[in-house]
């Protein structure tokens, strides 16, 4: 499917980041360069928080990455001119600057945990405890793993570096993995940072629990249905995570780190979400490029579908239009943290793992664990009997309860029902059999040998 270009890896080491200059109010560590900028606890510290400044970068969850998920979704359309109006059509192409620019953000993740774990564990010493190494190489493997999986559910297989890139000279001559076995490398990776980190609670930073709901989602896409509802089951009975009513209070206010948040990445004023700029309307201080199409409106404004989580969009009038806008992130100040795992998503996990092991109704059936989401939002519960209409229910509660979160795509892509469902919503969407992952970005192959186009591209 892709294989990713590594010549990106080079281009980590050997340019600034521009874009990974704002997230988290630390001291500098943008990329470990040399063999001596990791060399006690502090200096491994500091490029942790790099590595999850990086995490929420423009590039990755702090906007394009996102927008990958939002535009092909059929729910979401381009209010500018550019690469995102062929993407809104599926119309995929390898040239697209969002395509490069998301790899190239993903990759320079990867190469900077990739310093961190080669380099910390050596640090062991009496001002640098093992419990505190364990935690930090711990993180940067989940990182790891996070980048990784996000890979494979864009592009397919990925050539899996494990090392450092610190120039083109020292490009890897590594060919593209499989799918399957870039999947099998992020679960190595959750499998070592489980080992490595505490079981406590923290939203921002990543913990055992964290592990578990990352490894639910790639159960979840491996369909691998007894392990996916192993670990949707860990988190939903702990006692630190809750579904929150009403639906927007778990967004629409100044809290860091609500009940309903298992990890978010953080921003501040002076390290703003650039989403919230691009999804909000003028009048808001936003600059408005995307928008929910009408059709996603009237859904989201259905009471019987949606109930509370109409508070996902917002509107203004102007010249007697009326114009709705995103508004998952509202704080004028742009401050809203990014959402990487809920514990909505862990119920409906196990929802559609069950399904598949045929468990439907009854308490330890999926159609409680969906009622469960739609209780919360206010939404009447659904009687249902068969797999088939449980599962079909669970893509349509995931498509409304995760407007904003960049799953609609992907959940469309990896059940193989992208091309029934969006040609549906709108006759301008043609989803060629190929375009279930996205092209490799031409810069890339330009740049690296090893790197081959996907299929069809």
């Amino acid at each position: 499917m892709k294989i990713y270009k590594y010549i990106t890896l080079s281009l980590i080491a050997a340019l600034p980041l521009s874009s990974c200059n704002k997230f988290l109010d630390t001291q500098p560590v943008n990329y470990v360069k040399d063999d001596n900028t990791i060399f006690d606890l502090t200096s491994a510290q500091s490029a942790l928080r790099g590595v999850y400044r990086q995490l929420g970068s423009t590039g990755y969850y702090g906007e394009t990455y996102v927008t990958l998920g939002y535009f092909p979704s059929g729910d979401v359309k381009n209010l500018t001119t550019g690469g995102a109006a062929n993407l809104v059509t599926v119309n995929f192409r390898a040239d697209d600057v969002n395509f490069n620019t998301a790899w190239t953000a993903i990759y320079y993740t990867i190469n900077r945990a990739n310093n961190v774990i080669t380099k910390v564990p050596s640090l062991v010493g009496p001002a640098f405890t093992q419990a505190q190494n364990d935690q930090i190489v711990g993180e940067a493997k989940f990182i790891r793993a996070l980048a990784y999986f996000d890979i494979a559910r864009a592009w397919g297989g990925a050539q899996i570096v494990l090392a450092p890139t610190t120039s083109i000279d020292a490009l890897p001559n590594v060919k593209r993995s499989t799918t399957e076995q870039t999947y099998a490398q992020v679960e190595q990776d959750l499998n070592d940072a489980e080992a490595l980190l505490p079981n406590t609670l923290n939203r921002i930073r990543t913990t055992k629990r964290t592990v578990w709901a990352l490894k639910a989602r790639l159960y979840l896409y491996r369909k691998d249905w007894a392990k996916a509802e192993e670990y949707a089951t860990k988190l939903i009975e702990s006692t630190d995570y809750e579904l929150l009513k009403p639906f927007s209070s778990w967004f629409a206010n100044d809290v860091v780190g609500t009940r309903e948040s298992i990890f978010e990445l953080e921003y501040s004023a002076a390290n703003p979400s650039t989403i919230r700029q691009q999804m909000q309307h003028s009048t808001n201080g936003g600059t408005y490029r995307y928008a929910p199409t009408d059709k996603f409106v009237q859904l989201l404004n259905d009471p019987a579908v949606s109930g509370g989580r109409s508070a996902l969009i917002g509107k203004v009038t102007q010249a007697g239009t009326t114009l709705w806008f995103g508004n998952l992130y509202y704080r004028k100040n742009s401050t809203d943290p990014a959402y990487v795992l809920r514990i909505a998503e862990q119920y409906l996990i196990r929802a559609e793992a069950r399904a598949h092991l045929g468990k439907v109704e009854g308490t330890d059936g999926g159609l409680a664990d969906l009622n469960k989401v739609r209780e919360r939002a206010e939404v009447a519960a659904l009687p249902l009997t068969t797999a088939d209409d449980l599962l079909l229910a669970i893509e349509n509660e995931r498509r409304v309860e995760f407007a904003w979160e960049a799953h609609r795509w992907f959940d469309l892509a990896r059940t193989g029902r992208a091309k029934t469902v969006l040609e549906a919503i709108d006759p301008n969407i043609k989803v060629d059999a190929n375009e279930n992952v996205f092209p490799i970005p031409v810069t890339q192959i330009q740049l690296d040998k090893n790197l081959e186009q996907n299929p069809g591209y």
